[in-house]
């Protein structure tokens, strides 16, 4: 199975994505090294498993409501809405004429290749359909199989929406030929809710709903050397077990509610066990942390090949040239020297939530409670937040101690500002901050003061656009 997902470099710690350009000196630290060899582990592991960094996102699947609307009260039967055939409406990327839209990850071939109607090609439509379509989900017509392809209902289901136009491209050219996979799903029948029929829906979900068996055996047959070099009859064998166990990890993922699941017929656990007696494809090994010995050795497949691009080199700062780390330049009163209470007090925590909070932020994954707690245990010690952090800034960096780890989860915004401060009387300070641009999404550079929302290449068009429409109203039509 390939997954393709969207996403950023992870945070390495409060600030530290600045202190690259803020104070780079700090980049000679041992535990900056550290860091910054953890990050590219990180990227280095997603890569190679096959989660791609693409120009895309995740967005809700909407239908046309306008379309809806007439229906419910204009009593349309079947009511045109807004957007034809192949088209659907995403806000989002109103900068492309064509997107993918898909399911992340995916079981079968689910690409609906479409027409972008947000796209300034449409000119006024896109502006009187936006009136309507005022979020930045991805709108789909009436008129549209999409929602077989993508096997999507809209209540609250996502699709990964790509605008990258050399993926669409490729995409387009492999959903050539390519009909949704249809199949009769079953419903479940009407019953009291009681103790009887939640043991049963219970008993049905523990011994038919694990789906994995079914996500890992397409892995295994996608990943086939019968993909690689085998003779096209064999090729369509394989795909079409595909398809059937596609069909029944959907039946499994109902069966707890439906009660009902398919019996295999006689014939196919035989072809099955051609594609899937094997181990797990080889880039498992970073898509789920398998040992080697639980994994085929790499082969030409698609995903595997994708190792050979990701070459793991190795980083180091020695021609930088960086200078020596003053640790003065991170204390707010430069004559504070740590407490043995307070380094303690450090050391103890430190070996109890290093790993717990290791290259994260506070405000992510739900920490901002752990970082409070710990912040309310130096300051039982008497000293004040400003100090404590002077203090474990003269205890780490003085000293040249390893981890720091919470000294930046806890701390680190006092760090930075004392760093700016400094920087502010040498003269040395870069004021800047990072925006995302509202059309393209990329984030780029600007002065702390600028109130600049799209990147240059974007507003070079918004003005080009501007101009336009201004030129067209002033416009004297001729006599």
């Amino acid at each position: 199975m390939q997954h393709f997902r969207s996403f950023r470099s992870p945070q390495l710690c409060w600030g530290f994505n600045r202190l690259d350009q803020l104070y780079p000196s700090l980049l000679s630290d041992t535990y900056a090294k550290d860091v910054i060899r953890e990050v590219k582990n990180s990227l280095l592991k997603k890569y190679r498993s096959g989660k791609l960094e693409v120009n895309g996102k995740y967005t809700f699947l909407l239908p046309d409501f306008y379309a809806a609307c007439k229906y419910w009260f204009g009593h349309i039967e079947n009511p045109k809405g807004l957007l034809d055939n192949q088209e659907v409406f995403c806000w989002l990327f109103r900068r492309y004429d064509k997107l993918d839209c898909l399911r992340s990850p995916h079981l079968y071939k689910e690409h609906a290749i479409r027409l972008n109607a947000a796209n300034e090609a449409y000119g006024d439509r896109a502006d009187q359909i936006r009136e309507w379509f005022i979020t930045n989900a991805v709108y789909t017509s009436t008129h549209d199989l999409i929602s077989k392809i993508l096997q999507f209902d809209v209540d609250g289901d996502k699709s990964l929406v790509v605008a990258d136009k050399d993926f669409v491209r490729i995409a387009e050219r492999n959903m050539n030929g390519i009909v949704p996979l249809y199949y009769n799903m079953r419903n479940a029948e009407p019953a009291e809710l009681n103790n009887k029929t939640i043991y049963a829906g219970l008993n049905k979900a523990f011994t038919s709903g694990n789906i994995g068996l079914y996500s890992n055996d397409i892995s295994k047959i996608w990943n086939h050397d019968v993909f690689v070099d085998g003779a096209d009859a064999d090729k369509q064998e394989a795909v079409n077990v595909v398809k059937l166990l596609c069909m029944e990890n959907n039946f499994a993922i109902d069966t707890a509610k439906t009660l009902y699941m398919p019996e295999r017929a006689e014939w196919f656990p035989s072809v099955v066990s051609k594609y899937t007696n094997c181990k797990l494809p080889a880039f498992f090994e970073y898509a789920k942390d398998k040992e080697k010995s639980q994994v085929e050795k790499r082969n030409n497949s698609f995903v595997n090949k994708i190792f050979d691009r990701i070459p793991n080199k190795p980083i180091n700062t020695r021609g930088l040239k960086l200078g020596r780390i003053d640790h003065q330049m991170m204390m707010s009163d430069s004559r504070v020297i740590c407490s043995k209470e307070v380094s303690d007090l450090y050391d103890k925590l430190n070996k109890q939530y290093r790993y717990i909070i290791n290259m994260k932020d506070e405000h992510q994954d739900n920490l901002g409670y752990v970082a409070c707690k710990l912040r309310e245990e130096f300051s039982k010690l008497g000293y004040s937040d400003e100090t404590v952090a002077d203090m474990l800034a003269e205890y780490l960096y003085g000293r040249d101690k390893r981890y720091k780890q919470l000294l930046w989860f806890c701390y680190g915004q006092y760090v930075v500002t004392n760093i700016e401060k400094k920087l502010k009387d040498r003269k040395e300070f870069k004021n800047t901050k990072y925006v995302q641009c509202i059309d393209c999404g990329e984030w780029f550079e600007v002065p702390a003061v600028s109130k600049s929302t799209r990147c240059e290449a974007c507003q070079k068009e918004y003005r080009k656009k501007r101009d336009r429409e201004r030129k067209k109203k002033t416009k004297i039509p001729h006599m």
